[in-house]
């Protein structure tokens, strides 16, 4: 089972749901990898931030969770541009997911931004994160927050992922507080998308998923 994990935008906890949903699957017997195909950003160290992460909480090394590392905190298609001896083909990320499947259960994909940005430019178009999740993934993760404008950034996300025909996804808003807004954001997103809204805490950690939550993950992973 291939989990793509995108967000409403940038900065909205892609990696900090990534790395406690590996806990959570690891604590449920699954064989779990997690893979960020695109990493812009490289710090003075010479180290890349969220890979950095996977190897620190997850004791996952590069070698299994990267592929094309950029050196600017900028979007993978301007990365493309600016090294230029860097070249995309997206047979390379097909590959390296093939070889993946056959060591795990279950890859956690999480993507660069959020769900509308573009991963390189063509000539004449442009490959996009959607193009990547219908090319690698058997379901989305969409990561919402949960403070103020979360309901618009929450509703044009699922009018994209339906309008491009991405695969079904569920809906968890992070960085939760159940404050009054919060519960309401939750309300309404819930009732506009008809889809059910999983909340996950701030400061929380992978036994902190809700039991309906991980019910629902695991239906999905194991009707696959």
């Amino acid at each position: 089972m291939k989990i793509f994990i995108t967000s409403t935008n940038t900065d909205i906890g892609k990696t900090y749901i990534t790395i406690h949903l590996y806990h959570l699957l690891k604590m449920e017997g699954y064989n779990v990898c997690i893979f960020k195909p695109l990493q812009t950003e490289e710090l003075d160290d010479g180290t890349y931030p969220d890979l950095e992460i996977y190897k620190r909480e997850c004791h996952l090394d590069y070698q299994a969770t990267s592929l094309y590392k950029f050196k600017d905190p900028i979007s993978p298609h301007l990365a493309f541009k600016r090294e230029t001896d860097q070249k995309f083909d997206k047979t390379k990320i097909l590959s390296k997911l093939n070889v993946l499947e056959h060591q795990f259960d279950v890859i956690l994909i999480e993507g660069a931004g959020g769900i509308a940005v573009p991963i390189h430019e063509n000539e004449n178009s442009f490959y996009m994160t959607a193009d990547l999740i219908r090319d690698t993934a058997d379901m989305v993760l969409s990561v919402l927050p949960s403070q103020l404008g979360a309901i618009s950034d929450a509703i044009v996300h699922q009018h994209f992922l339906t309008h491009m025909h991405l695969p079904s996804n569920i809906l968890i808003m992070n960085q939760y507080t159940d404050s009054s807004v919060e519960q309401d954001n939750k309300h309404t997103i819930e009732k506009l998308t008809q889809k059910d809204v999983y909340t996950f805490s701030k400061n929380a950690n992978y036994n902190d998923f809700s039991k309906t939550f991980i019910t629902t993950l695991k239906g999905a992973i194991n009707h696959e």
